[in-house]
């Protein structure tokens, strides 16, 4: 593997039209697009940065209800997919998808952990992740919004080994997951993955604990700007968040949510 188990190399997108996804987020990020067969009829659709593999976007399966909007889903990186899924239920969590196999590119899962954010699995062979991370028009955060974190922090400490460490914001409580297997300090290595915090009072109580994705840019006011224009629907103003950084959360056309990341070091 490209990356250490426990590692968020990969997201992708759920839509409900494809095209038209794949169309705003090519124009909004100067992203690529390329489709690639399922073996089932339809397209994948994977989404470059200057030749480098960033995610990936398809349709909503088949016979999903009319009323689930489009996600973005977040997918850990794991070297024995069976072994995981079979330790999520034990752990507090539940088994959404069986360990599946997509052609020869990897094998996959979702589960949901024990607050019901949902989170994939990647078993890679050919598809190894993402090739570019932490770079703007890539993703550089993965974030945890929960209605239970006392039940939900084990859940991933248990299954992927993440050390969490907590931290006072201008916002609240906000947990940092590490991943030691990445490094450590002394190597002068991030071992941070993954944030975690309680979902904000003023969402919806309907909408349930979820994982958000993250893709960093330049200019935030500038993104999201286009987005507007683009006609996605700004749901968190550019908003700052210390040390420089700033960030803004918009809904796409479809109706997926993602946010959008300015900072200084990048």
């Amino acid at each position: 593997m490209r990356y250490p188990n426990g590692f968020p190399g990969w997201v992708d997108l759920s839509t409900t039209d494809q095209q038209a996804a794949t169309e705003f987020y090519t124009a909004l990020l100067g992203w690529t697009a390329q489709g690639m067969p399922t073996g089932s009829g339809t397209s994948y659709t994977m989404l470059s940065l200057d030749g480098r593999l960033v995610c990936g976007l398809g349709a909503q399966a088949p016979g999903t209800a009319e009323d689930v909007p489009p996600v973005w889903t977040t997918y850990v990186l794991v070297g024995d997919l069976d072994e995981v899924v079979a330790a999520a239920p034990d752990a507090g969590g539940q088994v959404l998808l069986a360990a599946t196999d997509v052609l020869t590119s990897g094998r996959m899962a979702l589960l949901a952990d024990p607050s019901g954010a949902a989170l994939g699995l990647w078993q890679p062979r050919d598809h190894q992740g993402a090739d570019v991370f932490n770079e703007p028009g890539a993703i550089c955060w993965n974030e945890l919004q929960s209605r239970d974190l006392g039940a939900a922090l084990p859940f991933y400490e248990e299954l992927f080994g993440w050390r969490w460490e907590h931290s006072d914001t201008p916002t609240g409580d906000y947990y940092v997951a590490h991943l030691d297997a990445k490094g450590s300090a002394a190597e002068g290595v991030d071992t941070s993955v993954a944030g975690a915090m309680p979902m904000p009072l003023d969402v919806p109580e309907r909408v349930p604990s979820m994982w958000g994705v993250y893709v960093a840019v330049a200019a935030l006011d500038d993104a999201v700007a286009s987005a507007a224009d683009l006609g996605a629907t700004v749901v968190v103003p550019a908003t700052d968040i210390g040390g420089g950084m700033r960030f803004a959360t918009v809904r796409d056309p479809q109706g997926a949510v993602f946010s959008l990341m300015e900072m200084p070091d990048l």
